[in-house]
């Protein structure tokens, strides 16, 4: 069944990028445009809609609600933000918004296994990274008891330490570093994962930091497979679903191949305007077409440019 968002902007060429953003986004959604006059005309014209996207300078909520059947109320998202000057928010932002209220882009539950892989390949700077990369543990957290996140890249594009991890005298794991180095010598239990990960803020365990910025992109990829391997085995041992998520960036085509190949799910995080660089284009596509599992291309916000 489709479902609906109406919008209301007078702005026409903003309206018409956004219906094309959001075809893109959510391609389940019927985006359609709303003008007063169709409102005054049809004043029935949003009852079967299930998002109503609107411009506050232009129609307030309880107009929209006179509109609106008592008992189905449409999930209302503001297109100007609420601190002053009232901005208007940027399209993919927007789109971002709608996928997440509608419960879309989330990580699918494994039903064949305790535990959930996710690989997520970035190809945006960290900022952008990190701002997709949170919103996914958000989202996550009502479906998975225990999340462990893997970061797989240059030490130097890894996201900034918790704060428990600046404190002087704070109880320390011993860095990924050593784990590798035991996981190349041999035998090592899954029942040692839990000293080498660390709580972050959002609520996850993450791998502690590497000693050397490329410790991580320079092992062979048999190794990070390994750890891959052991972990997933050590999250199968405990009580309710688990995901391991494990974050790339800067890696080479043929790493990410690999990793892809043993990974359930995929998400790859793409630049804005990326239809301009058709050699990453095809590189993506590959990648698409080997991955077995679920595959998520996510276009993230913009958060230093606006579109409108």
């Amino acid at each position: 069944m489709t479902r609906t968002i109406a919008i209301i902007d007078a702005d026409i060429c903003f309206t018409s990028l956004l219906i094309s953003r959001l075809r893109k986004q959510v391609p389940d959604f019927l985006a359609f445009p709303v003008s007063q006059e169709m409102l005054l005309a049809h004043r029935e014209l949003l009852l079967d809609s299930d998002f109503v996207l609107y411009n506050q300078n232009e129609i307030s909520e309880k107009e929209i609600l006179a509109h609106c059947a008592s008992g189905r109320t449409p999930i209302l998202v503001p297109l100007l933000q609420t601190t002053k000057p009232y901005p208007p928010k940027d399209v993919l932002m927007i789109s971002h918004e709608v996928e997440t209220l509608a419960g879309l882009g989330r990580i699918p539950v494994s039903q064949d296994s305790s535990v959930q892989t996710c690989l997520v390949l970035s190809f945006v700077p960290p900022k952008e990274r990190e701002a997709h990369v949170t919103s996914l543990l958000e989202r996550s957290r009502s479906s998975f008891s225990h999340i462990v996140r893997l970061d797989v890249m240059p030490g130097i594009l890894m996201p900034k330490d918790p704060p428990s991890w600046e404190k002087e005298n704070a109880n320390r794991c011993s860095g990924v570093t050593d784990l590798l180095s035991k996981l190349k010598m041999g035998k090592f239990p899954p029942q040692s994962i839990p000293s080498y990960l660390e709580p972050d803020p959002y609520g996850d365990l993450r791998f502690g930091k590497p000693e050397h910025s490329d410790d991580l992109i320079t092992c062979h990829s048999r190794t990070i497979l390994i750890l891959i391997s052991k972990t997933v085995r050590y999250l199968s041992g405990l009580s309710g679903k688990s995901l391991l998520l494990v974050v790339s960036d800067g890696l080479s085509f043929v790493r990410m191949r690999t990793l892809s190949k043993n990974l359930r799910h995929m998400e790859i995080i793409t630049p804005l305007h990326m239809e301009k660089d058709a050699m990453l284009c095809c590189e993506i596509d590959e990648l698409l077409k080997l991955h077995k599992g679920t595959s998520h291309q996510d276009y993230p916000f913009s958060i230093s440019g606006k579109i409108k």
